[in-house]
């Protein structure tokens, strides 16, 4: 049923949930800045745990923003720090800087850098799990799923324990044909999609379809932990659910949490209890250490 032009409530386009920075744990060394290519934004932080036992597993973290915003400070896995984990958290161009494939080209020349250098960190990339929120869901599972798409520069046998995909985007088509179900407009002029493109998504089928997760799910891909809350008015609920049982049917293991209450950037999902089950699903699967390193 179509909407009435004349009563449907105007979409807005979403500027941003309010989140401070979040601070470093004590007992944190950083290293700021580690450049994987000449942009500003082509780099990454490493925040190593002093007291931990090296070589560390390391949580890889790709920040959100709809990707025309933030930058790698604004880190939402700060807690794996107090666990023994290593984090990186990597920067990519922005829409406005460059349009897609430009970012996902980006998340895996970090992740690149990262695995080539990750002995000067005392990081075991065998026991890595990739995480992101919001736009950072959508390019740590493009890393992770889409493996053989030359045009998105992958990783050489890229083979991570596990993947932390928090309220992302999932399956750009549904989301645009559904928009009319949505608070937030993402297919309009102004939308970050529109930036990413260079035009109206709604008249980019194959470029939405190439962007999309949901294209590459695989059966080999690893665990999967997907959160998402029942409030968010900026990305539907559905977009991970449909994802989740995805990659069910295609037999990859895969945990799919609604989170009550909890609106797109919601602390809830920063904080206990529910970070204590984010970190619980990191521990166990980086416990199955593959002795492969990727790239290799």
């Amino acid at each position: 049923m179509t909407s009435d032009p004349n009563t449907a409530s105007p979409r807005r386009v979403h500027t941003g949930t309010p989140i401070p920075e979040p601070e470093v744990p004590a007992g944190v060394e950083v290293i700021r800045d580690v450049a994987f290519g000449p942009h500003e934004r082509q780099s990454y932080d490493v925040y190593l745990p002093r007291d931990a036992t090296r070589p560390l597993p390391v949580v890889v973290f790709f920040h959100p923003g709809a990707w025309t915003r933030r930058d790698k400070r604004a880190v939402r896995t700060m807690f794996v720090l107090e666990h023994g984990f290593a984090l990186v958290s990597i920067g990519y161009r922005l829409a406005q800087h460059a349009p897609f494939p430009a970012q996902i080209q980006d998340a895996n020349a970090g992740l690149r850098h990262l695995i080539e250098h990750a002995d000067t960190y005392g990081i075991d990339t065998t026991r890595m799990v990739v995480a992101g929120t919001s736009a950072g869901a959508h390019l740590g599972t493009l890393a992770v799923l889409a493996k053989d798409v030359p045009e998105f520069a992958p990783v050489p046998g890229f083979n991570p324990c596990g993947m932390v995909a928090i309220y992302g985007a999932y399956d750009l088509p549904d989301m645009i044909a559904n928009q009319d179900e949505m608070e937030i407009d993402h297919g309009g002029p102004d939308s970050a999609l529109a930036l990413m493109i260079g035009g109206d998504p709604a008249e980019h089928p194959e470029a939405l379809k190439t962007m999309s997760p949901q294209t590459y799910v695989r059966p080999d891909a690893p665990p999967f932990y997907i959160l998402h809350g029942v409030e968010d008015i900026v990305l539907p609920w559905a977009q991970s659910a449909d994802f989740a049982a995805s990659l069910a049917r295609a037999g990859v293991a895969v945990n799919f949490e609604t989170v009550q209450g909890a609106g797109h950037g919601h602390e809830l999902f920063r904080t206990a209890p529910v970070s204590d089950r984010i970190m619980a699903f990191i521990a166990d699967v980086a416990s199955r250490k593959s002795g492969q390193k990727p790239g290799s």
